[in-house]
């Protein structure tokens, strides 16, 4: 995911969403700042990580740091190509605009299997699901 063929996006996010036999409330993961300064983002890989259905998983946009510039971010829910293509234009699904440089931008996602909101997101056991950025 270096060099030119990937302008537009530093980082991805692997997602193996797992379902417990267990009845769960869910836990909250490790929450991922999504920026160029974060060590997790390796050169050429994502972060992959393996949520149960019920969990919940907090991305940070970062708000700006005196001296640097602010680091602008569309972040995407991709399929697989994409995510390796670094490509957001087949059926993007926006998740969260990182564009207010004067604070944090928090989106939370719950991995649920079905969602009382009509524009909520839903996750099937054992699929797998990419977070991309453009910027």
């Amino acid at each position: 995911m270096t060099g030119v063929a990937c302008l537009k996006c530093y980082f991805w996010i692997f997602i193996f969403v797992f379902r417990s036999t267990l009845p769960s409330d869910g836990k909250l993961l490790e929450t991922i700042m999504w920026s160029t300064q974060n060590a997790k983002f390796l050169s050429g890989r994502g972060v992959v990580i393996y949520p149960d259905i019920g969990d919940k998983l907090d991305i940070i946009c970062p708000k700006a740091e005196p001296g640097r510039d602010y680091e602008f971010y569309k972040l995407y829910l991709v399929r697989r190509e994409q995510a390796e293509g670094c490509s957001t234009v087949m059926d993007p699904n926006v998740l969260v605009n990182c564009n207010k440089p004067e604070k944090d931008i928090k989106f939370t996602i719950k991995f649920q299997e079905f969602s009382p909101n009509y524009m909520g997101l839903e996750f099937k056991k054992n699929m797998n699901y990419y977070i991309t950025c453009e910027y």
